[in-house]
């Protein structure tokens, strides 16, 4: 495991990376993006289904974007509407090493940049045991208009710091989407294995079991 003593600003995904992803959440957002493309164009699941997968992981690895592309309607306003359509709450619980983890990075400043909508993000948070405060911005849509991995989110990120890309890690369980980009714009990148993800491309720094090795790396 490589160390970062350089880095200043944390980067962080949210869905299965500051918890461990399970197949029951996984299922339930690809749902409800079926649903938001059923709602707008009148398909059955059926031909939803196949529809989408025609895109997602072939065009954009974003399942949200495929959602947005098929239904013709914004990034911004699929991932508001895919909300409706599923409660992340239901899969997440307190976490007292997660928390102990955050307590021993005060020294860093924090992002969180998610494929999601604040509101949501924050009210996950809370479940976990991390304050919304924890974090400088949360990133999405909402405020850049797209989701990763477009790059808006990120070039926001280092306009806000002013600092050089390779102070910044993105920490991330999606190469794709999290860690490709990051690594376009000079960021450090750390992929949260949860001990069945392995790194495919050049673009991932570092590679961790799960999110509370993360300190050991840093400090």
């Amino acid at each position: 495991m490589t160390s970062h003593p350089d880095i200043s600003v944390c980067i962080w995904d949210f869905d299965g990376t500051l918890y461990k992803p399970t197949p029951e959440l996984d299922r339930a957002i690809i749902e409800a993006d079926y649903i938001l493309v059923m709602k707008h164009t009148g398909w059955s699941r059926e031909k939803t289904v196949t529809e989408f997968h025609k895109i997602f992981k072939v065009v954009t690895p974003s399942s949200t974007e495929t959602a947005a592309r098929l239904a013709g309607i914004s990034v911004k306003e699929a991932a508001i509407e895919c909300e409706q359509y599923k409660d992340r709450r239901l899969y997440l619980s307190y976490d007292d090493k997660l928390v102990a983890a955050f307590a021993t990075l005060t020294r860093f400043t924090h992002y969180l940049l998610v494929n999601g909508i604040s509101e949501k993000v924050s009210e996950g948070l809370a479940i976990l045991g991390l304050s919304p405060s924890l974090f400088k911005e949360i990133v999405t849509a909402e405020i850049v208009g797209v989701n990763k991995p477009q790059l808006n989110g990120f070039r926001y990120i280092l306009e806000k710091t002013g600092l050089p890309p390779q102070s910044h890690i993105m920490i991330g369980d999606r190469e794709a989407v999290d860690l490709v980009p990051a690594k376009s714009v000079g960021m450090q990148t750390c992929l949260v294995s949860w001990g069945v993800t392995k790194p495919k491309t050049d673009s991932v720094d570092t590679v961790i079991e799960d999110i509370y090795t993360l300190p050991t790396l840093l400090l």
